[in-house]
């Protein structure tokens, strides 16, 4: 995952609005985040452009925001930041030449066919085509760690851009004293031999990062707005928690969103979206040490530590979930066609694709694992080197095992996977449950589809298990052989990323990610109105 831009691309909130919320005050007088967006991507032409005055004005401003970031933060400053003013035909074109060299590569076409036989895209979504076709222009400051410099733009007023900045030089200060591209990098080994039992499952702790990085930043954000009237997020505690569903209302102004696959949502959204509100709570559990400072040195490493901030602070450890490698059960008929981790956030992102979202939330914060294997037949030749194969979800098998808290948490996600079947293809009709005698599960469903059938078993440890397109005595072989568990684990097998966050190597997927920044930003403190 790239981490050269650490940029938030936001319009301003109204700080009169904030400081109604901040205060308790009625703000129905005040313009909605909605109309203050539409002001604002009408106002940002070419036809605007900053006099001299009010470009020493921002460039001056760059230092005193840059000192109150570190107050706000703790982490001190160590050097000055470079700065530059860029035009508008200046981001058009970077924005152009990055997309131009945007690469999707054999691990991208494999992703989204897993992701497609998972149920989390439509069959028929076209993710290259989607994401070329939501990135935009850049439209606030930006900082780059490779340059260590921030640019600010010369057509958007500097009271527009001040806010901004209180955000960007947070990156710049996360930099100085982190070194974030080697921080992020030090999250991004690949997968190898695992004994079993070792605790690596579900680990994804790159785009666990990101949370940390962009949160801390929006925690300085929404405290600068605040500044003017004597308040932080420290001394308004409940600020934070009604500001947890920014992204959701800002779906009704935004068609990229409301076009988008519930997965695209979620994880677009969580670095900016989970990543202030777990910020929040380490801020509010252990004040500025925890929150800023102390993420950096022990680091979250994955998605439900994020959702979950107490198992982050508990240090709580979850046994890997795996799926042991099955060659000896598939012989030569089968090959591993790509492997993951399946996420509280993947979790959370399906429940609400098919189901609702009270029950998403209230049944994704009982995962304890989770992990997928899928499988191409050899006999349904499948051009893995190419970005456009023309591979199907009919020519792949699958094994997913997911951990539950409870039973009741397995039964019901048993229940609610096999209940999707009927929405993710075209038939589905529901069959006697496999025969079982000895070990036998406390539940099974089995259910007849276009591409072979579906079996959920839901067993004692509070684990389901998931096959999908293998024949009937096959997917016996399979669950049989994944409840043994074997003890060598190949390394194709070992859990890695989880499947929603693998996105973010995508470069484009990082600027569609940008955007709903954007919209997350625009619909904040209208989202925090009581």
């Amino acid at each position: 995952m790239s981490c050269r831009k650490w940029s938030l691309l936001f319009a301003i909130p109204s700080v009169a609005l904030i400081s109604a919320l901040a205060f308790g005050q009625d703000s129905s007088s005040s313009p909605s985040l909605g109309d203050v967006a539409r002001k604002l991507r009408k106002d940002t032409t070419n036809e605007v452009r900053m006099t001299d005055a009010d470009t020493k004005k921002l460039f001056d401003s760059v230092d005193k925001i840059f000192a109150f970031a570190a107050q706000d933060s703790g982490m001190p400053e160590h050097a000055a930041v470079k700065r530059r003013l860029v035009s508008k035909a200046d981001v058009e074109k970077y924005a152009s030449g990055a997309l131009a060299k945007e690469e999707f590569t054999k691990r991208f076409a494999q992703e989204e066919l897993s992701m497609k036989k998972l149920g989390f895209l439509p069959r028929e979504f076209n993710l290259k085509e989607f994401l070329v076709k939501s990135t935009s222009q850049q439209i606030a400051a930006y900082y780059d760690d490779e340059t260590k410099m921030v640019s600010m733009l010369n057509w958007v007023p500097p009271d527009r851009q001040e806010p901004i900045l209180a955000h960007e030089l947070t990156h710049a200060l996360q930099d100085q004293n982190f070194d974030l591209r080697k921080w992020m990098k030090a999250a991004q080994k690949p997968a190898t031999n695992v004994p079993k039992g070792a605790e690596t499952g579900n680990d994804d702790g790159a785009t666990a990062r990101k949370a940390v990085v962009e949160g801390q930043a929006m925690v300085v954000y929404v405290d600068y707005l605040l500044a003017p009237m004597g308040r932080n997020l420290v001394d308004t505690p409940g600020l934070i928690y009604s500001m947890e569903e920014p992204a959701v209302k800002a779906v009704a102004d935004s068609q990229m969103l409301h076009d988008a696959p519930m997965i695209l949502r979620e994880t677009g959204s969580f670095a900016y979206n989970e990543g202030l509100i777990f910020e929040g709570e380490l801020l509010h559990k252990g004040g500025k040490g925890m929150a800023f400072a102390g993420a950096f040195a022990h680091p979250p490493r994955n998605t439900h530590e994020i959702l979950q901030p107490q198992a982050y602070i508990s240090g709580e450890k979850l046994p890997p979930t795996i799926v042991p490698d099955l060659r000896p059960v598939l012989g030569e008929q089968y090959e591993v066609y790509d492997s993951g981790g399946i996420g509280q956030l993947d979790v959370r992102a399906y429940l609400k694709q098919y189901g609702e979202r009270k029950n998403a939330d209230d049944l994704s914060s009982t995962w304890q694992g989770g992990a997928y294997v899928t499988f191409h037949r050899k006999d349904n030749e499948i051009d893995k080197t190419a970005s456009d194969a023309l591979a199907t979800t009919a020519d792949l098998a699958l094994v997913y095992v997911s951990r539950w808290k409870t039973p009741q948490a397995a039964e019901r996600y048993a229940h609610f996977y096999a209940t999707a079947v009927a929405s993710r293809y075209q038939t589905a009709t529901a069959q006697p449950a496999p025969t079982c005698g000895g070990d036998c599960p406390i539940s099974a469903i089995q259910i007849m589809t276009e591409e072979g059938p579906v079996t959920v078993e839901h067993w004692a440890d509070n684990s389901v298990l998931i096959s999908e397109s293998f024949d009937t005595t096959t997917a016996a072989k399979v669950h049989a052989a994944v409840r043994d568990g074997a003890v060598a684990i190949h390394a194709e097998n070992a859990p890695q990323t989880e499947i929603g966050l693998r996105l973010y190597e995508i470069p484009s997927f990082q600027r569609f990610a940008e955007e709903i920044g954007t919209q997350i930003a625009r619909e904040i403190t209208s989202s925090a109105s009581p």
